[in-house]
């Protein structure tokens, strides 16, 4: 299931997409896998499909888009009700909005490592702005550091990402900050 999971985010994905936010998600939401006691293959399934709602649908309201997407694609490979029900809990709270918070060790995952894949791909968001969303660069300075303020401060929960993401995180901000003298 994982493998034909992973070939239909690959080939519906944008290159720039799989490469530079789903590989470095995956990465991460294996390895905080490893220091929790949960199910490493429900763990992937749920990185490869957290953001199927923003490739098939644009990137709004993509936690939601993405639940009956995932669905489809997981009762076609005949998965357990229990992985569908997890998968989309995890694609529902990935975001980490208030208003749909992570309940389960997995959901935490992947919103953890969501937010850790950002700080891996700084200068791919810092394009994003510039480029997809045609921001100046100030505004693209600023937005990116509100995202990864956000990040830091409300998804990044479990201690061991933290402690995982910091020395990036705090390299990031060194180096923002040291552009707004010029703002």
């Amino acid at each position: 299931m994982l493998r034909e999971v992973r070939d239909l985010v690959k080939k519906e994905a944008s290159e720039d997409d799989w490469k530079y936010h789903f590989i470095p998600v995956v990465k991460y939401a294996k390895q905080l896998a490893k220091f929790q006691n949960v199910n490493k293959e429900i763990v992937e399934l749920a990185a490869l499909l957290h953001d199927i709602g923003r490739i098939r649908h644009g990137g709004k309201n993509h936690e939601i888009t993405g639940i009956p997407e995932a669905e489809k694609i997981l009762k076609k490979l005949n998965a357990p009700k229990s992985v569908i029900d997890e998968v989309k809990h995890c694609i529902q709270t990935h975001r980490g909005s208030e208003d749909f918070p992570p309940k389960t060790s997995i959901a935490k995952i992947i919103a953890n490592a969501d937010a850790m894949a950002h700080f891996d791909v700084l200068l791919k968001l810092f394009e994003i702005g510039i480029k997809r969303k045609k921001l100046s660069f100030e505004e693209s300075l600023k937005g990116l550091e509100a995202k990864l303020d956000r990040d830091w401060n409300k998804k990044i929960t479990i201690p061991k990402a933290k402690e995982m993401a910091k020395e990036k995180y705090q390299a990031i901000k060194l180096i923002l900050n040291s552009n707004k003298e010029y703002m």
